[in-house]
């Protein structure tokens, strides 16, 4: 389980339950599935899948954890043809418009008429605790997706206090310093092939470069028009590419084939595979995150 897209949080009070403890209480929200008449649900589900029963795996003292949801689907085109279609048979048998409250009762008969037969969609979400460097991280492609995850925490587990770093200065000031002069770059740091900039003048857009040399005049010229790096690809000591943010999210990671490699060729089964993924990547972001938050000056 190699993370792809994360969004890091700092403990404000170190974590102090072991596997055992935090397994017993993520038993209280456990994954089901929907029932016939809801349109969502979600709970905790074991994160090595049918290979394990725990609802946290640990590794070297860290813990990963799973928040598996279940969405129904009704297409929104759906149920306004099924609306149209039973108010134009009341319209045509009471030989009367139907006015806007009764088409709301119609929608939610048709809803729960719906419900029952609707297609599921099924999506997890994985997080892991490293508790001697106290991060908390979120394997999201988005903050909100991330903002829920801890938020659900949080209810299951009465308090989880947690913190986003935030940084001296503006990030995206930053980042662009770092593509016009490479003298600016952090110590272990290189500006890859891609980025995406936006200018202060809301008309002109939004510019994304890929596959190009991020050096080159045409790209300088666009910052010297107006426009801000607003994400910019990276790689750190050349065993993590990745996409930076400007709300400091890490985006499109990539860990070094070696490194990927090194782990699976320590495991017999998906298990252990698992296992040995996990242990290395934490060591990894034990390492990155704080790397990345001394190069952006941000305050943990």
């Amino acid at each position: 389980m190699w993370f792809k897209n994360i969004h890091f949080y700092k403990f404000e009070d170190d974590f102090k339950l072991d596997a055992q403890a935090l397994h017993t209480a993520l038993e209280t929200r456990k994954a089901r599935g929907c029932g016939q008449m809801e349109m969502s649900a979600q709970g905790w589900c074991p994160p090595l899948g049918n290979d394990g029963l725990m609802l946290v795996h640990q590794t070297d003292g860290n813990l990963m954890l799973c928040l598996r949801r279940e969405d129904k689907v009704l297409p929104a085109s759906l149920i306004k043809e099924e609306v149209e279609l039973k108010a134009q048979e009341i319209e045509q048998h009471a030989g009367r418009p139907v006015g806007r409250k009764e088409r709301l009762d119609i929608k939610d008969a048709v809803l729960q008429e719906l419900m029952p037969r609707a297609l599921v969609k099924t999506s997890q979400t994985f997080a892991a605790i490293l508790p001697k460097q106290g991060w908390f991280v979120v394997n999201a492609s988005s903050a909100k997706k991330a903002e829920e995850l801890i938020e659900y925490l949080r209810k299951t587990l009465g308090s989880f206090n947690v913190v986003s770093p935030s940084t001296d200065e503006s990030l995206e000031a930053a980042m662009t310093s770092w593509l016009l002069n490479d003298q600016d770059l952090p110590v272990g740091f290189t500006v890859e092939d891609a980025c995406e900039m936006r200018s202060s003048n809301e008309n002109e857009g939004i510019i994304r470069c890929s596959y190009v040399d991020l050096g080159s005049g045409e790209v300088r010229a666009h910052i010297n028009t107006g426009y801000r790096v607003k994400k910019l690809a990276m790689n750190w000591q050349e065993r993590l590419s990745f996409v930076l943010s400007e709300d400091l999210s890490v985006k499109r990671m990539r860990f070094d084939t070696e490194i990927v490699d090194g782990a699976s060729d320590s495991a017999d089964d998906e298990a252990s595979r698992f296992d040995a993924d996990f242990a290395i990547m934490a060591a990894e972001l034990a390492e990155f995150i704080p790397a990345l938050l001394g190069a952006v000056k941000a305050k943990a």
